[in-house]
């Protein structure tokens, strides 16, 4: 019962912030959804706010959590662009490495199998090269590795076929 009041009051909670114009009262309760994993309404919330905090303190804090939201709930073509831009706003955060990585590892998870258009592929090995070669010494680097020769191996094969 107690559960059952809770979720409803979550819920009525969110709907009402998300029905409002206070900015803040949106950027506090997407924290709090993000840090709790529910990311599908963190997400909206983010949407909504992020443009308003271009420019301040906490938007690339927001920018960076509205990307890896959408990494989070598997949109993938969404978070590599929210990623890239990400980059380009803020290309000396400390959050930098981490959304290469991931911005890559999204187009990583867009590649199709061999037989189809290899476009993506293209696009996440550029990626992942790029990640490589500008953080040598991040703690992703084994797993970049090997997404970069499994997209080259999938090249490899669709030459092969063709």
């Amino acid at each position: 019962m107690i559960l059952v009041i809770l979720v409803a009051y979550s819920c009525s909670e969110y709907q009402n912030v998300l029905k409002k114009p206070n900015t803040n009262a949106k950027y506090q309760l997407a924290e709090k959804l993000y840090e709790e994993g529910d990311f599908k309404k963190a997400n909206r919330l983010l949407e909504q706010i992020a443009p308003s905090y271009i420019g301040k303190p906490q938007g690339e804090r927001v920018m960076f959590f509205f990307a890896k939201s959408y990494y989070e709930i598997e949109d993938y073509n969404l978070a590599g662009y929210q990623f890239e831009r990400f980059l380009k706003s803020y290309p000396k955060s400390d959050k930098a490495g981490e959304a290469s990585f991931l911005g890559a590892k999204s187009y990583y998870m867009l590649s199709p199998r061999y037989s189809v258009d290899q476009t993506d592929t293209d696009k996440a090995l550029t990626k992942l090269q790029l990640f490589i070669n500008s953080y040598p010494d991040s703690e992703n680097l084994p797993e970049a590795n090997i997404m970069a020769q499994e997209l080259r191996t999938k090249k490899e094969k669709k030459e092969f076929e063709v």
